[in-house]
């Protein structure tokens, strides 16, 4: 795992190496600059030696006699299959590396090399000698955007890197918050990619490449989960749930073999619930030895959340390599500046990543997790509610909707928000996952410059991702991965491990395995109250009875007692800060400031805290 970062349009190694730089524990084994003035071009790099830890895997890598240039990060796991390939093709390699092979592809098969991947990448090539209409600049991302791969564009410089920091540190781009992507975190805590947090700053999205020639900008999307499991879906419509069991056991196997290519030993985050546990126990299979795990608990007073007592469980069944962590309430505050540095972009989530990464990294360079599985085996209680929802043709009521909008704004409760779930449109209910404002609160507390048409513009963020033909486990599946999967979880994995020089390869996002998942009929997922059915069914073997039988429990952390105690006074600041008076309506902002002081912040708060921190932290402002 590495951080890459580069300038189209100019030679600057200077700018180059302090991009490099400021993202350098992305790969604090070795660094490199290259540049050619006539193009004129220069790629920057830092290395986490994970595969080939030999010289000759340094990058910028050159091939072909010096025609291609690439800066990478990630790992293709199936390099060695298709260095055979290539190598029957005539192509000769000097590394043991991915990042030949990757170029050797690209050589050979141009832009669909993309296509022949397997595994998490983000990369640039520069072609010196395009050829028969190539690109001289190609950038690719892999299916799921495990990797990051951000740019900027003023259409004479074309910058790009592995963090928001990176492009930053290039000087070349204003400190300006994007009132859309601000509008985004407002409503659920992070930002819809392609957007970021600064104005002109966007993500390549995942499953594409872009192609760039001179001022001519190309982005082709290469893969869909919908539209790319056409086949196998109906090949699996009456397909026997033994049958389907047995063939995601075997891919189950295989996506473990491929995430355990590496030349550094390979551990594996634990907490003792079904996803990491299945994990570690086909990694271990597979593998035939001792698996380093990890898990991270909590002092006494917050037992109720600390999960390290199933972890043990799942350790002591599978024989793995266990090590606990116990994070006190004393390192709060100092968790919480290390946080805000290292997020890169303001996020709700990303502290447990931060905290479990941090103990991992002591003793290996890759961890292995089992983000994900909710996404693609329907773990989440959302699954079942949305699936219940969607036979009602309750949205034919607009004006028992605003009867009942109006009741739960006056008495927000469980039923009152159920039953508007239930008189919603299906794009509503999905906006509607995972809010840290409700509508009538962005509409109430939120200053009018920022919350203009804010729900026309909410939903339309998922009307891309609705879907006529498919069920409604599938239609979740596919909004929750294109949405909160990608722009929060993987985003936040990624820069959160990669802050301690930690490689994170979610293994359940193999492609394979997540095509496989969405294609299965819907009551193989979710049935009754049995969640992740099948997926329980194939890893029976590694999963002990307490944890098949425990209720889902996410990793949860005691950010409100936090903010009441050890963080009080710095929320309190920032509630004053001037950044939160123009972004909030004065009774906000003297209401949760009242809260602070009882002890009884909301969880919102924290996302606030977050964000104010972050802008303070990086000099911006919101005028």
């Amino acid at each position: 795992m590495c951080g890459i970062a580069g300038i189209y349009g100019v030679c600057d190694k200077e700018t180059v190496d302090r991009m490099v730089e400021v993202q350098s524990r992305r790969g604090p084994d070795g660094r490199g600059v290259w540049s050619d003035q006539e193009i004129p071009v220069t790629l920057g790099h830092c290395r986490l030696s994970i595969l080939d830890l030999s010289s000759q895997g340094n990058q910028p890598m050159s091939y072909a006699d010096g025609r291609l240039w690439i800066t990478y990060n990630g790992e293709v796991y199936n390099f060695k299959e298709l260095r055979t390939e290539l190598e029957k093709l005539g192509h000769h390699f000097h590394s043991n590396s991915d990042t030949e092979v990757i170029l050797a592809a690209y050589c050979e098969w141009g832009s669909e090399c993309v296509k022949k991947f397997r595994g998490m990448f983000a990369f640039a090539i520069i072609d010196r000698c395009p050829r028969n209409g190539a690109p001289q600049l190609f950038l690719a991302r892999d299916r799921l955007g495990i990797k990051p791969l951000l740019y900027f564009d003023n259409r004479s410089e074309f910058c790009f890197a592995s963090e928001l920091r990176a492009l930053l540190a290039s000087g070349r781009i204003d400190k300006k918050i994007d009132p859309e992507a601000l509008l985004d975190y407002l409503a659920v805590g992070s930002v819809f990619q392609p957007r970021t947090i600064i104005k002109g700053v966007k993500t390549v999205p995942a499953a594409h490449w872009m192609e760039v020639r001179g001022h001519e900008r190309k982005l082709v999307k290469y893969w869909d989960l919908h539209e790319d499991t056409a086949g196998l879906r109906k090949e699996l419509q009456d397909i026997p749930f033994a049958e389907a069991s047995l063939r995601l056991k075997s891919i189950l196997q295989n996506a473990a073999r491929y995430n355990m290519v590496s030349d550094v030993p390979v551990g594996a985050f634990l907490s003792g619930g079904i996803d990491s546990t299945a994990v570690v126990g086909f990694m271990g299979a597979v593998s035939g030895h001792k698996i380093k795990t990890f898990s991270v608990g909590f002092e006494n007073k917050h037992r109720a959340i600390d999960e390290r007592g199933y972890a043990r469980i799942a350790a002591g069944y599978l024989g793995s390599d266990h090590q606990e962590v116990v994070v006190t309430s004393d390192e709060a505050a100092k968790i919480f500046t290390n946080v805000v540095a290292d997020i890169d972009q303001p996020s709700f989530d990303g502290i447990n990543t931060w905290i479990v990464s941090r103990a991992t990294s002591r003793s290996v360079k890759v961890a292995v997790s089992g983000l994900g599985g909710d996404e693609i085996f329907a773990g989440y209680p959302h699954f079942r509610r949305l699936a219940e929802d969607s036979g009602a043709p309750f949205d034919k009521f607009p004006v028992i909707y605003n009867i009942l909008e109006k009741a739960h704004k006056l008495r927000p409760n469980f039923l009152t928000l159920r039953l508007l779930s239930k008189f919603s449109k299906p794009v509503e209910r999905l906006s509607a996952l995972r809010r840290i404002l409700e509508n009538f609160e962005i509409e109430d507390d939120v200053r009018p410059e920022f919350n203009r048409l804010f729900r026309k513009r909410i939903v339309e963020r998922y009307e891309r991702w609705m879907l006529s033909d498919a069920d409604e486990i599938q239609q979740t599946s596919y909004a929750e991965v294109n949405a909160y999967l990608q722009s929060t979880l993987l985003r936040d994995s990624d820069v959160m491990s990669m802050a301690h020089s930690l490689e994170l390869r979610p293994m359940l996002l193999d492609h394979h395995l997540v095509e496989f998942a969405y294609a299965l009929p819907p009551e193989y997922k979710l049935k009754e109250k049995e969640t992740k059915r099948i997926f329980v069914d194939a890893a029976s073997e590694y999963l002990p009875e307490e944890l098949k039988t425990r209720s889902k429990m996410g990793f949860e952390m005691p950010l409100s007692e936090w903010m009441a105690d050890e963080l009080q006074e710095r929320f309190t600041a920032l509630l004053h800060s001037d950044n939160a008076g123009l972004l909030f309506k004065p009774a906000y902002l003297k209401r949760n400031i009242n809260l602070l002081r009882r002890g009884n912040p909301p969880r919102a708060l924290w996302a606030w805290g977050i964000l104010l921190s972050w802008l303070n932290e990086n000099k911006v402002t919101l005028e």
